[in-house]
């Protein structure tokens, strides 16, 4: 009996007490599957915020080739000018004088020879450079004045002076003919019948 009540009394301890495995098992099921869990949402996370901070990468275009920029409009306007021979029509000869017209030794006041080269050098750096700069200076001004005095002047001889001497030319043309005409009524009849008289005289030979 004592047996039996003791081996019923260790059966119900065993029966009433958890296995140790079935513990463990329990206890650390849940805590890992929510670790597990947290950590794949914050993976998710993660893999989200990288994907949004990743903007996608523009593909770079090659690129073209620069086309080469054409004539600028002062070049197309200027294209006919002749920057060799500025004078073409010859304007401005009285001023177009070099060292040999202005400066000049006879050969009985010769100075030594590197004055002299040096005198030409001076003289034609500093003529040509000094004409640059005030050239520079004046040319806009003095084209834009002269450009405006032109422009005036075509525009009165155009519609004033031009038609004006062409009504004068008409009144000319007019008077001429009035006076031909009346000199043709008066004055050749007269000349015709007078013109006998003065015929024979001529033709007599003059007395010795």
């Amino acid at each position: 009996m004592s047996d039996s009540k003791s081996g019923s009394k260790n059966n119900l301890n065993e029966s009433n007490m958890p296995l140790l495995d079935d513990v463990e098992k329990s206890g650390e099921t849940p805590e890992k599957e929510q670790i597990e869990l947290k950590e794949e949402v914050t993976e998710e996370k993660k893999d989200d915020s990288t994907e949004k901070t990743k903007k996608p990468k523009k593909e770079k275009k090659p690129k073209e080739p620069k086309e080469p920029k054409g004539p600028n409009c002062i070049d197309l306007i200027s294209k006919d000018l002749d920057l060799g021979n500025r004078d073409c029509n010859n304007v401005n000869l009285e001023i177009d004088l070099d060292f040999g017209d202005v400066l000049a030794e006879p050969s009985a006041a010769q100075g030594f020879e590197w004055v002299w080269k040096l005198a030409f050098v001076v003289f034609s750096q500093t003529k040509s450079w000094f004409y640059k700069l005030f050239s520079a200076i004046v040319a806009i001004p003095a084209a834009l004045m002269w450009a405006v005095v032109f422009a005036l002047v075509t525009v009165v001889y155009i519609w004033i002076i031009s038609p004006a001497l062409r009504l004068f030319d008409l009144s000319l043309a007019i008077f001429r003919r009035v006076v031909v005409g009346a000199l043709s009524v008066t004055v050749q009849p007269l000349c015709v019948a007078v013109s006998p008289a003065f015929a024979k005289i001529g033709s007599k030979p003059l007395p010795v």
